[in-house]
């Protein structure tokens, strides 16, 4: 079985609340055999999609950059963690940019290499309505992951967050982020149920 995880983390803001959530998950998931790597965006080079169809004619992609290396961490991998603060009531610009450089797998020679992955997406926000204000992002993750083929595991929104110390006040998101990433063997187990699978988290 591949237990092995990648966590995109698309924050602009080093040490922020979302790389604090995302250090708890890989924290969580010491010793349960699955082998976590991340890549975290604002260290990389990845320039935004062109729209120039080579990999929908070649299954190749004009642009090299980065994004060579990380799907090649992503094609390793049989659950994806796409982590990223909440911005008017999407991703971050930098996470939007590499989302567009996905459109790669829509070849029929590279989809496969994508299709049937799981994923599960890790949002901290401001806002204290998360139901409402998350209604926009939900639905651009399912449009996409259904789109690529992947499976919809589950998503957790952390929510009344801005500051980069709000977090020490809020124990419990933390204890939530731990818990996510010592679970991590059953969500890549869910990925593989199709009845388990699209629940919304709020925590709080």
């Amino acid at each position: 079985m591949n237990n092995r995880a990648l966590i995109i983390n698309g924050a602009i803001r080093a040490k922020g609340n979302t790389d604090t959530l995302i250090s708890k998950i890989i924290e969580g998931s010491a010793d349960t055999g699955v082998n976590v790597a991340l890549v975290t965006l604002r260290e990389k080079k990845v320039g935004n999609c062109i729209g120039c169809y080579q990999c929908l004619k070649e299954a190749t992609c004009s642009i090299q950059d980065d994004m060579t290396e990380i799907r090649d961490s992503i094609q390793e991998a049989q659950l994806l963690i796409f982590a990223s603060p909440l911005y008017w009531c999407g991703v971050t610009g930098m996470m939007k940019t590499f989302i567009d450089r996905l459109f790669f797998y829509y070849h029929p020679q590279t989809k496969n290499k994508i299709s049937g992955k799981g994923a599960i997406i890790i949002t901290p926000m401001n806002q204290q309505n998360v139901v409402y204000e998350s209604e926009t992002l939900v639905q651009f993750y399912k449009r996409l992951l259904n789109c690529l083929g992947i499976n919809f595991v589950d998503m957790f929104f952390f929510g009344d967050i801005m500051k980069k110390s709000d977090l020490a006040h809020k124990p419990q998101f933390l204890e939530e982020a731990f818990n996510i990433g010592k679970n991590l063997g059953k969500l890549i187990e869910k990925d593989k149920d199709a009845s388990q699978r699209t629940s919304v988290h709020i925590v709080q």
